[in-house]
Order: C-alpha cells, then sequence, then structure tokens
C-alpha cells in the first residue's frame, strides 16, 4: 500500500540530532552530526527531516551536480523505511529550492522483502550503478574474548598467534596523525599497485575524518621496536555499535602479521566500551578477494542490506541522474 505519510523540518541541534537517533533501535553513525560536518569540508549541506509519526528520521546531504540538488542519505533513512514517500521528495525540494531533485539513500538495514516491496510502491527503484555492494560482514562483540577466540578460522587464529609473537602489543591512539596515517596507506598503495579509490583514502579525507569525527574514532596501533608503525585499524563508534573506517598496514606489518594484532586489538577495545556489535564496512568476494578473506576469517557473519534506492521529481530525473552518476566513485 501506498504509504502517505507526510514530512517536516527537523530544526533541533547537532547534540539533539545525536540523542534522537541513538533512540532509536539501529541508529547509524552515517546519519550522525559529525558525519555531515565530515562532509560538509566536501561540499555537502545537511538538512534533516522527521515524519509525521516520528517513526522515520533522515538526515539528507545535498549538493547541486549537473544542475540538479543531488541528495544522498547515506546509512538512512532511520526507522520505518515504508513511510519514505514522494512526500519526503517534495520537502527536499522546497528546503533546497529546486524544481529537479535526485535522491539516493543507502539503508544499512537488513534486506527486508516486504520493506523493499513496499518501496516500489512508493517510487523508489534499486540504484541501477551502485557505490558499494550492499553486503557486509558483521562481527558480534557480546560474547568473552576465548568464545570469540575459537570462533576464528583456522588461518586467521595461527595468524593472530603469529602476529602476537612478533609483535609489541597495539595500543589505543589517541593522537592520531594524519600524515602517519596517510604514509602507511601511501605504503599499502605502493605495495598493493593501488590507484586512489575507496579503500585508499587521501590526506583530505583523513584529515576531515580525523578532525571532525574525532568523537567517535577510535584507532588502534602497532608498532616496531624503534616506534615506527607497522598497522594501523580504526572505527567509528556510535550508540552499541562500532563501524571500521581506516586499515593500512606497511610490508614489514604484512610480514609480522600485524593486521591481526591491531584488528583483534581494536575489536576487544570495542567490546570493553560495551558495542555488540562491529560492522566491517563492505566486502566485495570477486572484484576484493583478499581483504573478503581477512574479513571473514574473523567469523563473522554475512549480512545483506537494504542498500541504495534512488528517486527523482520530476520523473525523468532519477533515470537521468542515475546514469550520469555512474561515473563517480563515490559521494
Amino acid at each position: 500500500m501506498k504509504s502517505t505519510i507526510k514530512w517536516s523540518l527537523w530544526t533541533g541541534t547537532d547534540s539533539q540530532w545525536d540523542a534522537q537517533i541513538l533512540n532509536l533501535d539501529s541508529p547509524c553513525v552515517y546519519q550522525s552530526a559529525s558525519w555531515a560536518r565530515h562532509r560538509a569540508n566536501f561540499g555537502w549541506r545537511a538538512i534533516r527531516f522527521v515524519s509525521e509519526t516520528n517513526s522515520c528520521y533522515a538526515q539528507v546531504l545535498y549538493k547541486s551536480v549537473f544542475k540538479h540538488a543531488v541528495a544522498w542519505i547515506p546509512g538512512g533513512p532511520l526507522g520505518d523505511l515504508t513511510e519514505l514517500n514522494m512526500n519526503l521528495v517534495a520537502i527536499i525540494q522546497q528546503v533546497t529550492k529546486n524544481s529537479r531533485v535526485y535522491v539516493r539513500f543507502n539503508s544499512l538495514n537488513t534486506s527486508d522483502e516486504r520493506c523493499e516491496q513496499v518501496l516500489l510502491t512508493n517510487r523508489w527503484r534499486q540504484a541501477a550503478t551502485k557505490l558499494s555492494s550492499g553486503l557486509s560482514l558483521n562481527y558480534a562483540l557480546e560474547k568473552d574474548e576465548a568464545a570469540r577466540r575459537s570462533a576464528l578460522s583456522t588461518n586467521w587464529s595461527r595468524n593472530l598467534r603469529r602476529g602476537e609473537s612478533r609483535n609489541a602489543l597495539p595500543y589505543l591512539w589517541t593522537q592520531a596523525s594524519v600524515e602517519t596515517i596517510s604514509d602507511l596507506y601511501r605504503q599499502l598503495s605502493e605495495y598493493k599497485d593501488l590507484t586512489e579509490s575507496s579503500e585508499i583514502p587521501n590526506a583530505t579525507t583523513i584529515s576531515s575524518l580525523v578532525n571532525d569525527c574525532k568523537t567517535e574514532l577510535r584507532i588502534f596501533r602497532c608498532d616496531d621496536e624503534t616506534g615506527r608503525p607497522l598497522s594501523m585499524r580504526g572505527a567509528l563508534v556510535f550508540g552499541d555499535k562500532a563501524w571500521d573506517i581506516f586499515a593500512a598496514v606497511s610490508p614489514q606489518g604484512r610480514k609480522q602479521y600485524s593486521s591481526h594484532v591491531t584488528t583483534w586489538a581494536l575489536f576487544n577495545y570495542c567490546a570493553s566500551e560495551h558495542c555488540t556489535t562491529y560492522d566491517l564496512s563492505g566486502i566485495d568476494p570477486i572484484n576484493n578477494k583478499g581483504v573478503y578473506d581477512f574479513k571473514r576469517g574473523t567469523g563473522a557473519t554475512e549480512v545483506k542490506y537494504i542498500g541504495e534506492w534512488e528517486t527523482g521529481s520530476p520523473f525523468y530525473v532519477q533515470p537521468i541522474v542515475g546514469r550520469l552518476l555512474r561515473y563517480r566513485k563515490t559521494f
């Protein structure tokens, strides 16, 4: 049945917004105020909306692209997605003062056939050109360390033991250096012969995350005997969930299995912070099998998200802008 729910502009403060979405069943850091500040450094402006039932919330990032207002809802909306309808699109048009609006969201809720049928009824379509696979691995943190160790794959468990015998203890890096993180990514890029991609963030992106998401950011680092970094792994913690955000290792760190001990230390820390789930932030079993195998070896559970959906107004906007966006690697 088509939704007729109306939407209104949400006008509270950043802290009030975060407090509100943290009360929902599945809050997401990509809908937080800090993520909006981070993306503002790249030209995105944030506006927030709530459905009339107070059952669905959306932090919308928007900018002008191809003479259209392009609206992007990362990690959301949050709440009851069956309330997403063209009334949301209409109020985005009104607030942005643009008659041509393209809207895409990327829900990190688990795939739900009933919800997806309602979205189709409400004039949403699955994105033709996706920015992510729509798949991830969720690592459960509720069990004690011994139980989680027993769930590791044979190879991951062996490499963790090797790493523990060859490395100093990883530590929480409270004064993370953008230059050091960038250099580790540079070494990783050269070793794997990678071009700049979502796997290899540039220094501007790293700086923005470190400075604007510092309240949520937790980074663990493993050093050699001289204090030089061998590996680091970082997550954004929001509510009782953590999302993988940084991961890099030097060539020497690869030989010493430093990534395994650093990842394990971060898992244990997040568990001590009362996180129940660690989202390993996307997998691509075909095109990035090495990373997929590393993540799967932790014993994490594969999940399929509702993922990326798009719509537009007038009706012709969605297919036109959707096709044009295939040339962009990220939002």
